[in-house]
This record gives C-alpha cells, structure tokens and sequence, in this order.
C-alpha cells in the first residue's frame, strides 16, 4: 500500500502535466495514471488536449489530503474527470461508501474553487477479476452509494456494463491483471470519456 510520501512523491515526478495547460483533467488513481504508459501515451479526447493527473495507488482521501488541499492543482479543463474510489476499499481505515463521498464532495469544493466553470464527471469504479484486495461485491455497493449521492451538478458516469464479462467480472480480454486495462481496455474508457464530451456539448 502506498503511503502518503509515496503518493506525494509520484506527484512530484509528474508536476509537468500538473502545470500543462490542457482542455480535459483526468483526476485519479492508476487506471488515469498508467495510461500514460501505454505505447501511445494518454490521448487526445475528441481532439482536445489532455492533462493526466493520475496516480497510481492514490485513495480518495490521499488525493484529498496531499494534492488538493495543499493546492497543488491550480488549472484545470473544462471538462474535469474523477475515477477515484476503489482504493480506499482496501487502504483505507474509515472506508465507508458515505465516507468516500464526503471525501469526493471535499475535493469537488476545493475544484469548483479553481475553475467554477468546468464540467465535473464522477466515474464509476470499473469491476475486477480475482483479486485478493477487493470484490466486486464491495465496488458494487460503493457504485450504488455514489450514484444515489452525487452532487447534481456532478455527472455520475456509468462504467461496469462496458467492462464486464457475463458473470459481472472484468472482462479478461480488457485488463493486463484482473484490475488493470490493457489497450483494449483504455480504448473503451477513452470511447465512455468521448461520448461523455458529445453529451456535455449537445447539451450547451
């Protein structure tokens, strides 16, 4: 499990692209983060540039407490996406679906402060397939809260049926792991995230 320090100090080795001006901020845990290893790098989202502030490991309240609250985020795009969550099921001692969303309500707050403007999207914690760390059981009634507490002004993004084999694990054929994506995996979260972006400008 990551500490604090460790989280702190993969932030420093990315502050380039916490300093990158870009149209779309990814905010998250390694599923955002290990994008940028893929052979392609993060991408482009329906032609728009992208910030990756991703980090592997990350809980909620790590998130919250070494990178927002200290202000190490100071721009963002207009369209702003969190994938956090799944981490504090297993890292977390005070993990409780109510006490993530009071985490990701926080970090909202200090966002909205930034940039009042953007538009915030809430994923869904994506499934696993045999993991010791976590079960789909828990990510499901963590989803549940989340969907049935998001701020209104937070678009709740559904992943699970993307990425679910028939048995309502994830689908072998989209992940490294059993957690992980692979490029198949990142092609159908870069598809959700672009048709998330069609959606917000439909609706201007």
């Amino acid at each position: 499990m990551l500490s604090d320090q460790d989280i702190y100090q993969r932030y420093q080795r990315k502050m380039a692209e916490f300093s990158k001006p870009a149209n779309i901020s990814l905010i998250g845990h390694s599923l955002f983060d290990m994008w940028d290893e893929q052979v392609a790098g993060t991408p482009q989202l329906a032609g728009q540039t992208v910030a990756n502030l991703g980090l592997s490991g990350v809980s909620t309240r790590q998130y919250l407490d070494v990178i927002v609250k200290p202000k190490r985020i100071q721009q963002l795009g207009q369209s702003v996406f969190l994938f956090l969550g799944v981490n504090d099921i297993c890292k977390e001692e005070t993990y409780s679906p109510a006490q993530v969303m009071r985490w990701l309500n926080d970090i909202l707050t200090h966002l909205h402060t930034i940039s009042p403007t953007s538009h915030y999207f809430l994923l869904e914690a994506t499934p696993v397939n045999q993991i010791n760390t976590v079960t789909n059981a828990q990510i499901h009634r963590l989803n549940t809260y989340l969907k049935q507490h998001c701020q209104s002004d937070v678009t709740y993004v559904e992943t699970q049926k993307y990425f679910c084999d028939p048995n309502g694990e994830l689908n072998l054929r989209l992940c490294t792991d059993g957690l992980h994506f692979n490029e198949q995996g990142y092609q159908v979260l870069k598809a959700i995230l672009e048709q998330c972006i069609a959606n917000q400008q439909t609706q201007k």
